[in-house]
């Protein structure tokens, strides 16, 4: 996985450890897929809450917080049916 441009911490973390999560859970699901489905839970999600007064205070659905991620080589990681 690498970021086509310089992208916010936060929501890099937020996408980056759910997609590994996402894997762990479920060996059989792909990288992509793992991926597709952690940008998809960033983008339907809350977005970024301030810890001092609980609201939120923006969304992560802009493109800008999950568009720069990029996989390359095979995207698979699923296991092979047996």
């Amino acid at each position: 996985m690498l970021t086509n441009w310089p992208v916010e911490t936060t929501s890099a973390r937020l996408l980056t450890t759910d997609l590994f999560r996402r894997q762990a859970e479920d060996p059989s699901l792909s990288r992509g897929r793992a991926m597709q489905s952690a940008m998809m839970s960033l983008i339907d999600g809350p977005g970024y809450i301030d810890p001092g007064s609980g609201k939120v205070e923006f969304s992560y659905a802009h493109p800008i917080f999950w568009a720069p991620f990029s996989l390359v080589g095979d995207g698979g990681g699923a296991v092979p049916a047996s």
